[in-house]
């Protein structure tokens, strides 16, 4: 049950007299009384600011009348008393900061924009330097390739790191390429397919990446709501998966490199981040050279370094609340 409004005023001004009586009616009168009193003061505000100027004084004071009881209104979670913390969100909205930061650790980085519309005081718990100094940390020390944040190149603002770095996704949800090709049927004599069939070969690439600078690849024909549960399995329960392997990845600017181990050989991706997309923010991976090597090696001196021709699709991060 939430706490009415008359009850976050008084809250926050212990001393002043919101309403007196005991019965509802009169409570509730009293709390329309108050919000017509806050829309004609506002209203009033507005239409003296452009008819008479000689009565700025009284216009001071109806603003700052109307700032206090419309601060009362999106009070700070930490003015409120123990009852009505309860009330909003439970007992989470309780603890110490120091715990509920602890809490947020285990979440993806893109979930905290999530965490600031629960209530005033994750919001301002979640958009401190302190945690997007966090933040930074967790993603750029274990992506870049120089373990480093150059904060001063983005102005000593951790927030802008996060919005203009460039980064991949990591977590709550997978990088996934669809390719489909059409393919000739080569008909003999023991070919039973029916005159005018088309042969369409479709499979699917998976990129889930990993904080710690980790990433499962993943190449099959399952799509992608049956493959995120085989490899929700590969990560929890370590068991293996015949089409994903893990691989390392490594960010440069706006150049991600990926390298996984097959059985039979190692393969490699040379992809593009692009910041801004139909899918979101860095939500979409251009796929501009693919490499194989049974022996692991990439230089251009390499005797069993093969180049594919790579598809014009994009890597598209799809959310999925599982990952």
């Amino acid at each position: 049950k939430m706490p009415s409004w008359s009850s976050s005023v008084q809250a926050a001004y212990p001393n002043e007299s919101i309403y007196t009586g005991r019965d509802e009616s009169k409570k509730a009168a009293t709390e329309l009384s108050i919000s017509a009193k806050v829309d004609s003061s506002s209203s009033a505000l507005l239409w003296k600011s452009k008819e008479d100027d000689d009565d700025d004084s009284s216009d001071d004071e109806d603003n700052v009348q109307y700032r206090r009881q419309s601060s009362a209104v999106s009070s700070n979670a930490e003015d409120l008393p123990l009852e009505e913390l309860m009330l909003l969100a439970g007992r989470l909205l309780i603890l110490h900061d120091e715990l509920l930061h602890k809490v947020f650790s285990w979440l993806p980085v893109d979930a905290y924009g999530t965490l600031a519309l629960v209530s005033p005081h994750w919001k301002h718990l979640t958009r401190t330097e302190a945690v997007y100094k966090r933040l930074c940390e967790r993603l750029y020390l274990n992506q870049s390739k120089r373990r480093q944040l150059h904060v001063s190149r983005f102005g000593n603002s951790y927030r802008r790191m996060l919005e203009e770095r460039p980064r991949v996704r990591a977590a709550g949800g997978c990088y996934v390429l669809k390719y489909a090709q059409i393919k000739q049927i080569q008909r003999d004599m023991w070919t039973e397919v029916p005159i005018g069939a088309v042969l369409e070969s479709v499979y699917y690439r998976y990129l889930y990446f990993q904080e710690d600078g980790r990433v499962l690849y993943a190449l099959s024909s399952a799509p992608p709501h049956e493959m995120f549960r085989r490899l929700l399995k590969v990560v929890l329960h370590k068991t293996k998966d015949p089409a994903a392997v893990w691989g390392t990845f490594q960010v440069q600017k706006t150049s991600c490199t990926i390298i996984a181990k097959q059985d039979w050989h190692t393969v490699k991706f040379e992809c593009s981040i692009l910041p801004n997309s139909l899918y979101g923010k860095y939500a979409a991976l251009t796929m501009d050279r693919h490499f194989s090597s049974p022996s692991g090696c990439f230089e251009a001196s390499s005797q069993d370094r093969v180049e594919y021709k790579v598809p014009s699709e994009l890597f598209r991060f799809v959310k999925d609340p599982r990952l």
